[in-house]
């Protein structure tokens, strides 16, 4: 029987393809049981050296065939010890005698005393690690990111979940924005700033017949910008009307005053839009923003809806240029985007001051039109 030209070229590449999977499935497996399952990283620079803490998921852990552990932790963390990230995490791996896979990482956290001014040499072991998600989250400690790590915050899931679901959680609520691996790698050349949430650990007071956790919060959001901290803090109380330039933002809580009382009110985002116009020399950022007003019940009869539309547009406004002021005027952090909206709309102008741009920013002004919709 004579074969087609076809069917021979056809069997042909079914064969080589049967080839390249073979050879490429036993070149390098690693057993489940000889990994680390990192789910989060912490990276301190202490003593010349870096140290991580690798949180990584412990297996053989009471319970940890099931979903809730209610008696153990099942979490380990193990560190090391190096000149380098990479030569740290290696010292992980020989210590413990296993890989550590980062194909599970969902954050890294920073110490306070890890240099940013080149983050690609930073992260230079995930870039060479194609399981590593460049949206990973990055935060950073008010202390060490080793005491971070080695936090507890509940027995029901990793503590990682805890970590992301808190700066998740209040970037949705404009106390916070989050930072993801690629925004650290773009924010190198300094054409890109970055906030990065701070995280802090609470712990109250032990109550003698019931165990207190420790409460995870966001303490304030520092400002990046090409590798160096700009000297301001964004508080969460006092920032929502930078947060909510940002898309990950939705919603906020404030507390109003009116006649002596204080009340409580949810404030929801449902348009943004801003824009950069310049003249003489001179940059101006104009930015709309829509807001639904949520009164709770308490306030329902007791302030008039004008009353609340009024106390809010205000509050909004008085954070807007108060962070505007702060950010680009004194620090010339560029934490609303300004950069970016000046490239697209005026090309010219941009490459004109594109190596003196903190000339701009010393004298840009910002105006926020606010529209308020009061349920």
């Amino acid at each position: 029987m004579r074969f087609s030209r076809f069917g021979v070229h056809t069997a042909l590449f079914c064969a080589a393809l049967i080839a390249i999977f073979v050879f490429s499935g036993h070149r390098h497996t690693v057993e489940i049981q000889d990994r680390l399952l990192c789910h989060a990283l912490g990276i301190d620079f202490l003593g010349g050296e870096y140290e991580v803490s690798v949180q990584a998921f412990k297996p053989s852990g009471t319970g940890s065939d099931t979903p809730v552990d209610i008696t153990q932790s099942n979490i380990e963390i193990v560190s090391g010890r190096g000149k380098t990230v990479s030569e740290a995490l290696e010292q992980c791996e020989n210590t413990r005698g296993k890989e550590i896979f980062l194909g599970h990482l969902q954050l890294i956290c920073l110490g306070k005393s890890v240099d940013l001014a080149q983050p690609r040499s930073l992260f230079e072991f995930c870039l060479k690690d194609k399981s590593v998600y460049l949206g990973v989250d990055i935060c950073q400690s008010d202390s060490t990111a080793k005491e971070l790590m080695k936090v507890e915050l509940s027995n029901d899931m990793l503590a990682t979940e805890n970590y992301v679901a808190v700066i998740e959680k209040n970037a949705k609520k404009s106390r916070t924005m989050r930072c993801r691996l690629l925004d650290m790698l773009n924010s190198e050349s300094g054409a890109q700033c970055v906030g990065i949430p701070v995280l802090a650990v609470v712990r109250p007071p032990q109550n003698e017949t019931e165990l207190v956790e420790p409460v995870l919060t966001v303490k304030e959001t520092a400002l990046i910008t090409g590798g160096k901290a700009a000297d301001v803090q964004l508080d969460p109380a006092d920032s929502a009307a930078l947060f909510f330039m940002h898309s990950g933002s939705k919603e906020a809580d404030m507390v109003i005053r009116d006649g002596g009382n204080n009340y409580s009110v949810s404030v929801s985002k449902k348009r943004c839009h801003a824009k950069v116009e310049q003249g003489n020399g001179v940059l101006l950022y104009k930015a709309h923003l829509t807001v639904v007003v949520h009164r709770l019940k308490d306030a329902v009869s007791a302030v008039k809806p004008e009353t609340v539309n009024q106390i809010v547009a205000q509050r909004l406004t008085e954070q807007f240029r108060d962070t505007f002021r702060r950010c680009v005027n004194e620090q010339k952090a560029d934490a609303f985007g300004i950069r970016k909206m000046l490239r697209q709309s005026y090309p010219k102008t941009f490459l004109d001051y594109e190596d003196s741009l903190d000339e701009l920013y010393e004298t840009a002004q910002g105006e926020l039109e606010i529209e308020c919709l009061v349920e």
